[in-house]
């Protein structure tokens, strides 16, 4: 008799009430990587509350909607011009009415990186506003590798 392998939850880690926001704010996630494999900024800052900022891995300081969608297009033209984004969250925790997210952006197939596939971690903050949750702050970053030891 064949049994069915369960496919795993991706927030299946967290406790109920944090997978419970990953699980509202991961089609959010969702939607900036389609916005930005299409390289539509445009769409991807609306995606952002009318007062948000985001520094870009490279320090590129944009706020507002016109701020955070000349960063976005700034990147979309640089890092992940050709690429493929997917974002994953990995914890979130609830400050009044908002939640910090952490997540994972996974770049693959940017020419800026070679072919090779990125990993960038993204602290977040975001908030629920007519009943839809929009991003208030983004800061992409790369860790760097540790020193070697002789």
């Amino acid at each position: 008799m064949a049994t069915q392998q369960q496919q795993s939850h991706l927030h299946a880690a967290m406790n109920p009430m944090s997978r419970k926001l990953a699980d509202e704010i991961q089609p959010l996630m969702d939607e900036i990587a389609a916005c930005m494999d299409r390289g539509d900024a445009a769409a991807a800052a609306k995606l952002f509350t009318e007062d948000a900022t985001v520094i870009s891995p490279m320090g590129l300081r944009g706020t507002g909607t016109a701020g955070v969608q000349k960063v976005l297009t700034a990147d979309m033209a640089a890092i992940l011009k050709g690429a493929h984004s997917h974002f994953t969250v990995e914890a979130v925790r609830q400050l009044g009415d908002a939640v910090f997210i952490d997540a994972m952006h996974e770049v693959t197939g940017s020419s800026a990186g070679g072919g090779r596939a990125m990993e960038l971690h993204v602290a977040l903050l975001a908030q629920k506003k007519s009943g839809a949750w929009r991003l208030m702050e983004a800061r992409p970053y790369a860790f760097m590798t540790p020193p070697t030891t002789h």
